[in-house]
């Protein structure tokens, strides 16, 4: 491993110099890096491991823009245990041949050869801005696929294109359906984009279960509990244990019963699974593998959306509109002892300025699985 340290901790972080990367620096529970030599790696390591160029350095950029937006839980941390393992295992498709199933001026449906998820979900997103922009809107699925990261990324590629971006997929199977405490469901994400006049732009990602899976993880690896509401035992009891809610399952969005709209949640789960599996013609529903079982190869399937904007009113206008309703949701009276009110992709977007000025965190269990595939696979760490 390099030496060549060109860190130094400023204000609790560590903020990082120019061509530089922190091997040695901790703060906290984190360590830090760059964007650009985090990308670069976990593109590194996809390579070794026989994913083309042009795919690792995809996936190394969604991964890097997860931990950007302080999603921990859909970054580098999913590159081990997500990625490689199964590439390994032959469960993955290092060099999948996407094909086309269907297509028509205004729609587009993918085979993704079992590969992963970002490369055929940045491409089939970037077909579908091309489609609206002659078409008005355009809508694709893919089938066949693999988890692809935050719906957020692809949803957001519309934005610099004076379109409202729609992204979504399902997804292994965590959650359990309002009053059940069998797992039907995955966390479903769903993603929205609209542009702004003033950044930070609306961006709406969220999974339709109460968290995703992946924030249980996070917790266990930080050995904190759970909040209340969460997630239940295999028995259908709620619990606050990270074991325990791995072994049974995430609650709807809204919570247990219909009392704080847990059956919003599992109805937009349900909605989410009929537009990727059914609509793709992939797996849903039961189909889909359970978090425990053996990875079931190209099970996961995608939604993807382009509005152009020019076909309702002016662009301009519209995002001059949306600052400035924005604006008003920020600035509306707070609830006593509430210091801010946030609108969807502020806090993200706010994370992403300061991630980019003071360096990447990643987390110190995180890194420990970084600085192995880096010594397994004779990579320069973050050099």
């Amino acid at each position: 491993m390099s030496r060549n340290v060109l860190a130094r901790v400023h204000v609790g972080c560590a903020r990082l110099l120019e061509g530089g990367f922190v091997a040695e620096i901790a703060v906290g529970d984190y360590r830090y890096t760059t964007e650009s030599h985090l990308q670069r790696f976990i593109a590194s390591i996809l390579e070794k491991n026989g994913v083309r160029a042009e795919d690792a350095a995809i996936v190394g950029k969604v991964l890097t823009a997860s931990d950007l937006r302080g999603i921990e839980s859909h970054g580098a941390a999913r590159l081990e245990s997500y990625y490689v393992s199964r590439i390994r295992n032959k469960q993955l498709n290092p060099t999948p041949e996407v094909t086309v199933l269907q297509e028509t001026p205004a729609s587009l449906a993918v085979d993704g050869d079992n590969g992963l998820g970002h490369p055929v979900a940045y491409r089939t997103m970037q077909a579908i801005i091309e489609k609206a922009k002659s078409n008005g809107s355009a809508f694709g699925t893919v089938r066949s696929s693999n988890h692809f990261g935050i719906a957020g990324f692809y949803a957001m590629m519309a934005l610099e294109h004076d379109m409202i971006g729609i992204a979504s997929t399902n997804s292994v199977r965590y959650g359990a359906p309002t009053f059940g405490r069998s797992v039907m469901l995955g966390t479903n994400p769903l993603a929205f984009a609209i542009p702004s006049a003033v950044e930070p732009h609306f961006v709406f990602d969220f999974a339709t279960t109460t968290v995703p899976r992946g924030k249980l993880e996070v917790y266990k690896r930080k050995e904190l509990p759970l909040k209340d509401g969460w997630a239940i035992d295999a028995d259908g009891h709620p619990t606050t244990d990270p074991d325990a809610a791995l072994k049974g399952a995430l609650l709807p969005l809204g919570g247990f019963g219909t009392e704080h709209g847990g059956h919003k949640g599992f109805g937009l789960g349900l909605l989410v699974d009929l537009l990727c599996g059914v609509l793709g013609g992939g797996a849903f529903a039961n189909a889909l593998p359970l978090p425990n079982s053996a990875p079931q190869s190209g099970a996961i399937s995608h939604f993807f959306g382009a509005i152009r904007i020019d076909g309702f009113r002016d662009p301009s206008a519209f995002k001059q509109d949306v600052a400035a309703a924005l604006t008003e949701f920020r600035e509306s009276a707070k609830v006593p002892g509430a210091e801010r009110i946030y609108v969807a992709g502020e806090i993200e977007y706010e994370n992403t300025l300061k991630y980019r000025a003071n360096g990447v965190p990643i987390h110190q269990k995180v890194w420990s699985t970084l600085e192995a595939l880096a010594k397994e696979y004779s990579v320069d760490f973050f050099a």
